[in-house]
């Protein structure tokens, strides 16, 4: 079975192939000999610029569409090299045509082909990168604030929340806040963090030591971190806040989303009630960990969670 990164792998290849099959396509139509039609010269000069516009816009979109698999291109690098190349591909085109049977070299056929790549760019813009509302994510762990992130970004803009007091000892959460910073950087993700303070966590959960995982000591602990997420959306004017804590199966999503809620109307932010578990979601997050080489924790962060 094809692991994530091999999947991946995969489709930049198709992308890639299949901008280099329509490049083909476009030469061998463009040099194949004008066939004799009886239809009036204007009405074929009028259908020839037409064909030029789609040709070379598709080409230029198609450019797009497999850069976008590699995550490190720029959208502006992108943009100017899908322009550049199809320019040059549609110039050369034309040159051709010069030593082709009942073709010609003709600059009205050029800037139709230019037109379309413009059209296909702007069209792009709107389709891929249009204006997302921000999502401020709360994460705790790095492989589920991946996945989340990726899961969202279709339709969002995240900026990766991490505020996680509970976490014990020290050195396990400079450990996590590390493996955010790196994969918030190689996903070109931005990343807020929050001072540690474990001993003020300790205050909020004081006289539940002894609680059982799931029980009120952890609602205590989603709230502190789900509240002070919401806090810190409404502070930097982010339409929505949501928390990867879901993604978990240890952990009690409705319980989660119930706290998340009220956080929400707390503070008159919206909060994104998902469940992020869901279709396989924590699989697909571990995986994700896995093939990127992250680090995984084997308890959930507190002393009291590490000793259970």
């Amino acid at each position: 079975m094809a692991t994530k990164s091999q999947n991946l792998l995969m489709k930049k290849l198709a992308r890639l192939y299949l901008v280099l099959c329509w490049a083909f396509f476009v030469f061998v139509l463009l040099s194949m000999p004008m066939p004799i039609s009886s239809e009036p010269q204007e009405k074929i000069t009028f259908l020839d610029k037409w064909v030029h516009f789609f040709l070379f816009g598709i080409l230029a979109y198609l450019i797009i569409l497999a850069g976008r698999e590699f995550k490190k291109i720029n959208f502006i690098i992108l943009v100017a090299f899908s322009f550049s190349f199809s320019f040059f591909y549609a110039s050369l085109s034309e040159y051709l045509q010069i030593f082709i049977p009942s073709r010609d070299a003709d600059i009205l056929d050029l800037l139709a082909g230019i037109m379309g790549i413009i059209f296909a760019v702007i069209g792009t813009f709107v389709i891929f990168y249009k204006s997302k509302p921000k999502i401020l994510l709360h994460i705790c762990c790095v492989g589920c604030g991946v996945y989340v992130s990726q899961e969202l970004k279709d339709d969002y803009e995240p900026v990766l929340y991490f505020y996680n007091s509970n976490i014990y000892p020290a050195e396990e959460y400079g450990k996590r806040l590390e493996e955010a910073e790196k994969i918030a950087k190689k996903f070109k993700l931005k990343i807020i963090s929050k001072k540690y303070d474990h001993k003020l966590w300790l205050k909020k959960i004081k006289g539940r030591e002894s609680d059982p995982e799931r029980g009120k000591r952890c609602l205590i602990c989603y709230k502190d971190r789900l509240e002070e997420t919401a806090a810190a959306a409404k502070k930097m004017n982010f339409s929505f806040f949501a928390t990867t804590l879901t993604t978990s199966p240890h952990k009690d999503a409705a319980a989660i989303i119930k706290i998340g809620q009220e956080a929400g109307k707390k503070y008159g932010v919206n909060f994104l009630e998902k469940d992020f578990k869901k279709h396989d979601g924590f699989k697909k997050s571990a995986c994700l960990a896995k093939d990127l080489g992250l680090y995984r924790q084997n308890y959930c962060g507190c002393e009291f969670s590490r000793r259970s």
